[in-house]
């Protein structure tokens, strides 16, 4: 066995699936869109399009968007980043067990990962308010590329780690995710206490699909294997 075939890669999704964060993102979206004067879209439209990149979420939430409803959009956020809008409350936490569940996938011998499509400057903030920004060996946002569902982002995490796709798994409650890992070549388990419902990810190509935290560590053992 080569060095590379005995490493193994766990890559989450951070909204959703680690973060309940559901709610704090359509106020969020709510809040910009009623400030920048457009209709304002159904609360589950704005979470069926949690997980895509920015770009392609905000054409979803208003079809035909173009330079100026995102520079209206840009606008926005940077007033609020500069104190000129007050900043929308966000309630958001981990979801419980998260810290138990990263330890025990950490102590089965896999590297761990986050793919998402927050920015990276964001995503930093928000691990490291959780206290788990020193667990991940690598993060994965759109800054540093095509997000999801292309596979830019995993073949970035595996270059990086020099782990072999067989040996990945990607853990998210989107259909994004499991078409992202899915079209990368690697494992893919989703979690039903996100966003989308469970046929859908088994549809777009879920391995597994877990009610309960505490399934991960044994799913991510039996598909791609732990610490021998």
């Amino acid at each position: 066995m080569s060095d590379s075939d005995s490493l193994k890669l766990a890559a989450f999704d951070l909204d959703g699936t680690l973060l309940d964060s559901a709610a704090s993102i359509v106020a969020g979206v709510m809040d910009c869109w009623e400030a920048c004067g457009f209709p304002l879209p159904e609360p589950g439209d704005i979470k069926r399009i949690i997980g895509l990149p920015w770009d392609e979420s905000v054409r979803a939430l208003l079809p035909g968007a173009g330079d100026a409803e995102f520079a209206h959009i840009r606008n926005y956020h940077d007033e609020v980043a500069r104190g000129v809008r007050t900043r929308p409350a966000r309630e958001q936490t981990l979801f419980e067990g998260v810290h138990d569940m990263l330890d025990e996938v950490e102590e089965a011998g896999f590297l761990l990962a986050i793919i998402t499509s927050r920015s990276g400057g964001r995503l930093r903030d928000l691990l490291a308010t959780e206290g788990i920004h020193h667990r991940f060996v690598t993060l994965k946002t759109t800054d540093n590329g095509p997000g999801k569902p292309n596979p830019h982002l995993m073949y970035q995490a595996l270059e990086e780690t020099g782990v072999e796709k067989h040996n990945a798994v990607m853990v998210g409650d989107t259909t994004f995710d499991m078409q992202m890992a899915r079209n990368a070549g690697t494992m893919a388990v989703g979690v039903s206490w996100g966003v989308h419902e469970t046929g859908e990810l088994v549809e777009a190509g879920a391995h597994s699909v877990l009610d309960d935290i505490r399934e991960i560590s044994p799913t991510l053992n039996r598909l791609a294997g732990g610490k021998s």
